[in-house]
């Protein structure tokens, strides 16, 4: 059962692998990179910050919606973390369950202007996020679990203005 899709470009941290772990008790995480999954010294590094007894896979896209489709992940709770909201769009379309979009970090780059703390997007960024809350997506905004969620639409609003 997926718990929780996060969207965070530094993928695995401290702050997400056991802020998340106590808040969700999830038992796998699956990072959906296609830059990590390209590159094994990134994925080795991916595999020292996870919490003891997790288990980890860091997967392309397709590799992570074959995977998390799999009936005999289906009892196991999964936290996904993928570092764009293209990848995050994709693999909540396609998959069957509809858990929860977290935006946490996407750090600041050309061509993209803060949307919330910590939060840098395109205008391509939000277009896609409207379509994942078209799609019935309960999306959150926050950095660690015990943050106050921030207003999608709220921000949007701001975001779109300025």
């Amino acid at each position: 059962m997926i718990q929780n899709i996060r969207i965070d470009d530094r993928l695995l941290h401290g702050q997400v692998a056991y802020s998340w772990k106590s808040a969700l008790g999830y038992e796998a995480i699956v990072i959906v990179s296609e830059d990590a999954a390209a590159n094994p010294i990134r994925t080795q590094a991916l595999k020292l910050a996870k919490p003891d007894g997790v288990k980890l896979a860091v997967r392309t896209i397709e590799g992570a919606i074959t995977m998390l489709s799999d009936a005999r992940l289906k009892d196991t709770k999964v936290f996904v973390v993928t570092d764009t909201v293209e990848s995050a769009l994709r693999m909540y379309t396609a998959l069957e369950e509809n858990p929860t979009v977290t935006l946490g970090g996407i750090q600041s780059k050309e061509g993209k202007k803060l949307f919330a703390p910590a939060v840098y997007l395109t205008k391509e960024d939000v277009e896609m996020l409207d379509q994942l809350v078209a799609q019935g997506a309960n999306l959150e905004i926050k950095q660690v679990p015990v943050d106050k969620t921030k207003d999608y639409q709220d921000l949007k609003k701001k975001f779109v203005t300025e």
